[in-house]
């Protein structure tokens, strides 16, 4: 996943960076727009707040399958939204979860940043053709390994759910639930709602 063999990643795309980053702008433009539509309808402080804790579950991406484990900590933010922060690990490393919100109806995402250098050294760099290159990409954000979540948190089910792609253009899809860890007993199902346990 995020912090699976893209360590192997060897040529820097300054396009798929550019474009990751485009999402993630226009995830928060969404977020803030249904955010104010919220506040306009009256609804006031109706907060969707899930437990704080560690959140065990499992991801998929190309055809892999693993475990992974998130600490997550949920905080009252502007108006009806709520922040997520925390970390998440698997068996290749940690990032730390920042710039993350949750809405009422449980629609929520996070952004996912490993270390400086978690991307190794490119061999060289490239351009999509017909783009024109870009001095806006530093060579500590290429060198960095991040990845948007865009999930869904079931209040009823208390999981969360979703999909993840990362600023090399790799993506998979991720499911996680506040308790001990349940990854080695389920499988995920993948669809374009995210990924499901499946006993």
């Amino acid at each position: 996943r995020l912090l699976g063999g893209e360590r192997m990643f060897k040529v820097r795309d300054d396009s798929k960076i550019l474009a990751w980053r485009k999402r993630v702008e226009e995830h928060r433009a969404q977020f803030a727009k249904i955010e104010d539509s919220i506040a306009a309808g009256g609804q006031g402080r109706q907060l969707c707040i899930p437990a704080s804790g560690t959140y065990n579950g499992c991801y998929g991406e190309n055809g892999f399958k693993g475990d992974t484990s998130y600490v997550l900590t949920f905080e009252p933010a502007r108006g009806s939204a709520v922040r997520v922060h925390g970390t998440v690990s698997d068996t290749d490393g940690q990032a730390i979860i920042e710039d993350g919100y949750i809405l009422p109806n449980g629609d929520c995402y996070w952004i996912e940043r490993s270390p400086p250098g978690s991307i190794e050294p490119p061999a060289k760099r490239v351009m999509t053709p017909g783009k024109k290159p870009s001095g806006d990409v530093t060579e500590e954000e290429a060198s960095t390994l991040m990845a948007l979540v865009v999930a869904k948190y079931d209040k009823a089910e208390g999981h969360i759910s979703g999909n993840y792609e990362a600023n090399t253009g790799i993506g998979g899809t991720m499911w996680c639930k506040c308790g001990p860890p349940v990854a080695s007993i389920v499988s995920l199902g993948e669809s374009s709602g995210g990924a499901v346990p499946i006993a």
